[in-house]
């Protein structure tokens, strides 16, 4: 259903012409070309549909004579005026109706059609803006229409509102946007610091375990930072000193060998205890213990044959001559995040050579000051927004995202606060491990209330100020005792009312202009 908003300031049960012209306090010159010292008021008209702003000025209309609509029209979705194309006002006063179609307009967004109204008296204007293929009407209420010159230069317009003058032109430049103020449901929720951390699990770092010389595999190019890697795979040899690859491969052979007679005299000695139970000579204890022997000394040779197996001869030989190569293997899958040294390089022993990344699922950690972990125990979603980039916020729970994991059982005493850890999916890569974010979490309040954006606040010293339009080109300043925030609205106790416009665009632009002092320039004459 469409909604229309009429804003006129005339006194009176009938739906006249909107504000007269006269200069609010810190109106900056906005003449249309003409000389305020004797000019006849101009009334002006403001009305807001789903699709179009139109706002139309006008001087007190004289029946049988051309009057002149300023006519502005904003298309909402783009914030940008309306560039061409047709229009149509339609007049009604009882059963005659006129039409005074306006082919272009006159410069971008503007349209001045000398409309005739056959009769003095009260009219119904209806502009029609061809839309889609169909009409859209934009109701512009009544019009009083005079009989002559002298009635008209004598009528009785209303002043219009005071506040900061910003044209059309101004806010078509910035797209300037506005919104109606209403009431939301709002969540209270908590800020605060937070930082992106890998999963344990989800990350590892592959040293090198001697000093050395970094091989790429056989008929293989070194893996590059962003490369995707499988658990397991190989991904760089590499060829120790010789001292030290001899009392390594030394160690393990040794190794090897003890593991592997410990594992034999284990498996013997089991099989004879099983024998000797089945036929009740042994206790079940003693088997069990038996068992327990035989398990450790064949999870000891596997290790053996794992390290063993670390040193390959070069070429795939066997030959005594060929060096000792060492594997570099990936423990997880993820994601190639850095490459200490390239092929030929030495690397020192335990020194970083690969590290890998799941990035697929992630944690999120804060610290909740200890004054505020009861208001939050029982919080469940949280949303999060890039440090130095306020908004959009993006969930981090709800809909498969993630959930909260852990609240800490203790403070901690240097810093008197509480861990907070949320694990949330990152398919899309947009956190990166490290990040800061800042951390909207959750509390149990919530309620409906009258809510604005928070990009129509604007910090003014120590007071947060807002602009409503009252009109089209006059916006009103007004300071705002704020409440709770939600996810990028702040609930507003004072200063703004439901079914006003808050600029939620552009407001930063009008502070400028308000405290400037410059006169803008309407760019148009009309």
């Amino acid at each position: 259903m469409r909604t229309h908003t009429i804003c006129l300031t005339l006194l009176s049960a009938t739906l006249l012409v909107s504000t007269g012209c006269r200069k609010p306090s810190n109106d900056h010159g906005h003449d249309h070309g003409h000389d305020h010292g004797d000019e006849p008021k101009t009334a002006q008209i403001t009305v807001w549909t789903d699709r179009y702003e139109v706002f139309a000025e006008h001087r007190a209309a004289v029946a049988n004579k051309a009057t002149t609509f300023i006519t502005h029209i904003t298309e909402l979705h783009t914030l940008e005026p309306r560039r061409e194309g047709m229009v149509k006002f339609i007049l009604r006063q009882g059963e005659t109706v006129a039409e005074h179609p306006q082919a272009t307009a006159a410069r971008a967004g503007i349209y001045l059609p000398g409309i005739i109204f056959p009769k003095a008296g009260d009219w119904q204007v209806t502009l029609l803006i061809p839309t889609d293929g169909t009409n859209a009407p934009v109701e512009l209420g009544t019009i009083k229409v005079y009989a002559d010159e002298h009635s008209a230069e004598h009528a009785e317009i209303a002043d219009g509102p005071e506040g900061v003058s910003f044209l059309k032109e101004q806010q078509w430049k910035i797209l300037s946007k506005t919104e109606l103020v209403t009431r939301r449901r709002l969540v209270e929720r908590v800020r605060l610091p937070a930082r992106v951390r890998a999963k344990p699990g989800f990350s590892a770092t592959i040293t090198a375990p001697v000093s050395g010389q970094l091989v790429v595999v056989s008929g293989q190019p070194l893996p590059q930072p962003g490369q995707r890697v499988e658990a397991g795979q190989l991904l760089a040899l590499l060829k120790p000193n010789f001292s030290e690859a001899g009392a390594k491969v030394a160690e393990a052979q040794a190794e090897f060998i003890t593991s592997r007679a410990g594992l034999d005299q284990a498996e013997t000695a089991y099989n004879r205890t099983k024998k000797l139970a089945a036929e009740q000579a042994k206790s079940a204890r003693e088997l069990q213990e038996t068992e327990l022997a035989y398990q450790s000394a064949k999870a000891r040779y596997g290790a053996a044959v794992g390290l063993i197996a670390t040193f390959k001869q070069a070429g795939g030989t066997s030959s005594p001559d060929a060096p000792l190569l060492m594997e570099l293997r990936a423990p997880i899958a993820g994601v190639l995040n850095s490459v200490a040294a390239g092929p030929g390089e030495v690397v020192a022993a335990s020194q970083p050579v690969f590290t890998v990344l799941n990035p697929e699922t992630v944690w999120i950690e804060a610290s909740i000051p200890e004054s505020g972990v009861a208001r939050l125990s029982n919080a469940k979603d949280a949303a999060v927004e890039s440090t130095g980039e306020p908004g959009p916020f993006a969930p981090i729970t709800g809909d498969g995202r993630g959930q909260l994991l852990s609240l800490g059982l203790e403070v901690d005493a240097a810093t008197r606060t509480v861990p907070l850890i949320y694990e949330t999916a990152n398919r899309d890569g947009k956190f990166r491990l490290g990040q800061n974010l800042t951390l909207h979490v959750e509390t149990a309040r919530v309620d409906e209330m009258v809510a604005v954006p928070e990009s129509a606040l604007v910090d003014e010293g120590d007071q947060l100020v807002a602009f409503v339009q009252v009109s089209g080109e006059t916006f009103e300043k007004r300071e705002i005792q704020a409440g709770i925030r939600d996810t990028g609205f702040v609930q507003v106790l004072d200063g703004i009312k439901e079914g006003e416009r808050v600029v939620t665009k552009g407001a930063y632009a009008i502070r400028l202009s308000s405290i400037s002092g410059v006169i803008p320039a309407h760019g148009h004459a009309h």
